[in-house]
């Protein structure tokens, strides 16, 4: 193992959703140029931590398990798309959700306050759950995009359930990151 890891905590997402988002990648490509995300490599990120000290593993997985214990499982939807930071200036394409998301925020501000205290720095922006299936490198003409968008607002996608935190290790390669499970967290099952 090397001494730095990239690493990122994140809740994985099913299968059978992967394969709803991958259809709708093909429907997009036709439509505009990105570098899409690998359906296998989609995942919904609640904190990128950067390089970690290999030896920090095991006190960032306490971090997860404290933080998962504190929550019940529940289900979102995926549906509709969007762009960050704007249709003028698109960097990011993304898959939006829907349902308690004010339970993932509750979850994802516990994980936050947990890793703060292990000396991770505080995210400046404020967490906008959602699903990144493509990156734009060149420019997008604003129109064209909003009518794509506009396109999908009533398209859903699947749901999934959070019922999982998980700590995952970055490896970047030539086609793209590949990511291994360092560590996992259930979170309460509700009843």
């Amino acid at each position: 193992m090397p001494a730095l890891l990239r690493a990122f905590v994140a809740v994985e997402i099913p299968e059978d959703l992967l394969a709803a988002l991958e259809a709708a990648q093909s429907d997009l490509k036709r439509r505009m140029r990105a570098r899409w995300v690998r359906a296998g490599s989609m995942h919904l990120t609640l904190k990128f931590l950067g390089d970690i000290p290999a030896g920090h593993v095991a006190s960032v997985a306490d971090a997860l398990q404290a933080a998962a214990g504190g929550h019940t499982t529940f289900s979102l939807t995926v549906s509709g798309i969007g762009v960050f930071p704007s249709i003028r200036r698109p960097r990011v394409i993304w898959a939006g959700l829907s349902g308690p998301t004010g339970r993932l925020l509750d979850l994802q501000r516990s994980l936050e306050e947990r890793l703060v205290a292990l000396g991770f720095p505080r995210e400046e922006r404020p967490f906008r759950g959602h699903l990144t299936i493509g990156r734009f490198s060149e420019p997008v003409e604003s129109e064209r995009l909003a009518e794509v968008v506009n396109s999908f607002a009533s398209r859903i996608f699947g749901g999934f359930a959070v019922k999982e935190l998980v700590l995952f290790q970055s490896d970047l390669q030539p086609k793209g990151p590949v990511y291994t499970a360092l560590a996992r967290a259930r979170l309460k099952e509700s009843f």
